[in-house]
C-alpha cells in the first residue's frame, strides 16, 4: 500500500485524476488526517512509484510552480506591478518549454517536467508515506535555482517585446504622416520577401535600392542592408496582399502588425502573377 499526504484538497484532487488518466480504475482510499491534513492510500499494487511520482509532478507544475515564479519575481528582482507579474509568469512558462532556453536551463533532463521526475525521484526513493508539501519544499532550493534563471529570460523576453512594440509604434506614427504611393502591392514570401507591382512586374533589388535611398529611413533605426521592410514604407501602398503559407511568420507578423487593415493574407496559389513565381 502506497500512502500519500496532501495538504490541500484540491491538490489531492487533481493527483487522483491525473492517476486515474495513466492508470485507469484505481483502488483508492481518501481521509481527513488530523496531523497532516489529506491522507490519500493508493491499494492498487500495478500503480508504479514512478507513476505516482508522474502524478506528483504534475501537482507541483499546476498548482505550485507559478506560485514560485511570482515569488521569485516580486523578491528577486523586484517587480511589484501585478500586470507586469502576471506577463513574467506567462513569458516564463513559455521559456521552460522552448527547446533553446530547455537544454540550457535543464541539460541532460532536456525539460522541466523530466528534470522535476528525476529530482523528486531520488528524494523518495522507495519510502512511503509520501508527505507532498515536505517533499516540494525540499526540492525546492535547486528548483528555485533554476526558476530564478528562467523568469530572467522571461524578463528578457517582456523587455523585447517591449522594445519591438515600441519600434512597430514609431513606424506606424511614420506612416501616418505620409502620403500612400501606389494602390497595391504584392510580397510573396521566402527567406527574403518578393514584391510585385500591380502590373505583375517584379520590383529589383537596384530598383528598390534607388527608391530607399531617398527615403529617410534611418529616422527608424533601418538598416539600410534591411529589404523586407524597407521597401514596404518607401514603396507605401493603399493595399498590400501577401502570398505564402505561414501567416504567423516573423516578417509577415510585424508587416500585418505595422500595417493592419491594409494587409490582406492569402494562400500562394492565389497569386495572380504564376509566370514570375518560382
Amino acid at each position: 500500500m502506497k500512502v500519500i499526504y496532501f495538504r490541500h484538497e484540491k491538490e489531492v484532487i487533481y493527483f487522483c485524476e491525473m492517476l486515474y488518466r495513466i492508470q485507469g480504475e484505481i483502488n483508492i482510499q481518501w481521509k481527513r488526517d488530523e496531523h497532516w491534513g489529506n491522507e490519500l492510500r493508493i491499494q492498487d499494487h500495478k500503480v508504479t512509484l514512478d507513476t505516482v511520482i508522474s502524478c506528483l509532478v504534475n501537482v507541483l507544475m499546476f498548482y505550485r510552480l507559478n506560485k514560485m515564479i511570482k515569488q521569485i519575481t516580486r523578491e528577486n528582482y523586484f517587480y511589484t506591478d501585478k500586470d507586469e507579474i502576471e506577463r513574467i509568469c506567462l513569458l516564463t512558462n513559455w521559456v521552460v518549454t522552448e527547446k533553446h532556453y530547455q537544454d540550457h536551463l535543464f541539460r541532460e533532463h532536456t525539460s522541466l517536467e523530466k528534470y522535476l521526475f528525476s529530482t523528486l525521484r531520488q528524494n523518495v526513493e522507495d519510502a512511503f508515506p509520501i508527505h507532498f508539501d515536505s517533499l516540494v519544499t525540499f526540492c525546492t532550493q535547486p528548483l528555485q535555482k533554476k526558476l530564478k534563471e528562467a523568469v530572467g529570460y522571461g524578463i528578457d523576453e517582456m523587455k523585447r517585446e517591449e522594445e519591438h512594440q515600441s519600434f512597430v509604434q514609431s513606424i506606424r506614427d511614420f506612416i501616418k504622416r505620409r502620403e500612400t504611393k501606389s494602390n497595391e502591392l504584392h510580397i510573396v514570401q521566402g527567406e527574403n520577401f518578393s514584391f510585385y507591382k500591380a502590373t505583375g512586374e517584379q520590383y529589383s533589388y537596384l530598383e528598390l535600392k534607388t527608391l530607399m535611398y531617398n527615403e529617410p529611413l534611418y529616422i527608424l533605426g533601418l538598416d539600410a542592408n534591411e529589404m523586407n521592410l524597407s521597401p514596404i514604407i518607401t514603396l507605401l501602398p493603399k493595399k498590400i496582399y501577401i502570398y505564402g503559407e505561414h501567416p504567423a511568420e516573423a516578417k509577415t507578423s510585424t508587416i500585418i502588425n505595422i500595417f493592419q487593415e491594409r494587409v490582406t493574407f492569402l494562400p500562394k496559389e492565389s497569386f495572380p502573377f504564376h509566370s514570375h513565381v518560382n
